[in-house]
């Protein structure tokens, strides 16, 4: 049985990851549309509270007339137009601000009742400061917008979402040391190293998925399970040098990123069936919970993909787009608790 004031700090750890859960689905929600260049500068104490008056409001907007976004694609919006993209920036900014307050609180609260090692310690300074440089990459992300481009650079949002997952799996990480007791840790080191295979492919396809996102690249080829009618786009190869295909090329990042949900769909299963021994085991329940989920949460992100394919007609629907990321956060999150749970 854990003391309880770990207990306590695994069940507010477990806060602080819904927290970052919520804000990576906001994020999602401001990409898709288009609302992250609505503020054009970073405050990070007045910038809290959105503007009260209808010249405060005024004075946004025609800094938001400034940027390449408004001249080239939103140009003659009204302002209500406007108040509707600047709310989802706003909220993804504020959201961000509250749980580094709520997990800077966390810290000073288990400081104060001296409950904190020294190990622990340097945990939550560590969280804390990878929270503050997630903060800086996304206003480093929006600067990229702000002056040439009428869009964020999707290199820097793949940086920005890849900052929030690393973040995201830290604190879960912390939280399977904290909840699941030793004994319950399964001894499998092929199945272990099996797991983080998975999880790697899962990572890049993430980075692909969030290619797909900066670029647009579901409205180029709105079709399954052909890509507008070819198994094989022709112009797969198109850019010069080869490698720049797999970065900017909108036919070879949507085939790859297929591709890749292919092969996750096969590791994915094939795990599950590799580890039913441990899964029938009454020694590991959280174990046999995680590892249950994964097929589950596995068909669930097919689908909701192959749905954002199909109706993706000139754009990404809000909704099926959000829902597309937020289960794949939960599906690399599932596998990261499973994997974190299997030692050498």
């Amino acid at each position: 049985m854990l003391p309880q004031h770990k207990r306590q700090l695994g069940f507010l750890l477990i806060i602080a990851l819904g927290i970052i859960y919520f804000q990576v689905i906001i994020g999602g929600i401001t990409r898709l549309t288009g609302s992250g260049l609505s503020i054009t500068d970073w405050k990070i104490v007045t910038g809290t509270f959105p503007p009260l008056s209808a010249d405060a409001w005024q004075v946004e907007f025609d800094q938001y007339k400034a940027t390449p976004q408004y001249q080239e694609i939103n140009k003659g919006m009204s302002m209500s137009d406007f108040k509707f993209i600047y709310f989802w920036e706003w909220l993804h900014r504020v959201w961000g601000r509250w749980g580094f307050l709520f997990i800077l609180g966390i810290f000073g609260w288990f400081l104060y009742k001296k409950q904190l090692d020294a190990t622990a310690k340097k945990r939550f300074l560590l969280l804390l400061f990878l929270y503050f440089c997630q903060g800086l990459l996304g206003w480093f992300m929006v600067l990229s917008g702000l002056s040439k481009m009428p869009q964020v650079s999707h290199y820097r949002l793949t940086a920005h979402l890849l900052g929030a997952l690393f973040l995201f799996v830290y604190i879960l990480w912390w939280v399977v040391q904290l909840i699941v007791p030793k004994e319950q840790l399964v001894v499998k080191p092929k199945l272990r190293r099996f797991a983080w295979v998975i999880v790697g492919v899962l990572v890049l396809q993430i980075i692909f998925g969030a290619f797909m996102s900066g670029l647009r690249a579901a409205t180029s080829f709105p079709t399954f399970p052909d890509m507008n009618g070819q198994l094989i786009p022709s112009n797969l190869f198109a850019l010069k040098p080869f490698i720049l295909n797999f970065f900017e090329n909108h036919a070879t990042i949507q085939f790859t990123h297929r591709l890749i949900a292919y092969l996750l769909c096969g590791l994915i299963l094939w795990f599950w069936v590799n580890a039913r021994e441990q899964i029938k085991s009454k020694a590991y329940p959280w174990f046999s919970i995680g590892t249950n989920m994964l097929p589950i949460v596995l068909l669930l992100q097919v689908g909701l993909g192959i749905s954002v394919l199909l109706f993706s007609q000139g754009t990404v629907p809000v909704g099926l787009g959000s829902m597309h990321q937020a289960v794949g956060l939960l599906l690399l999150s599932t596998m990261t608790f499973v994997s974190f749970q299997l030692r050498s």
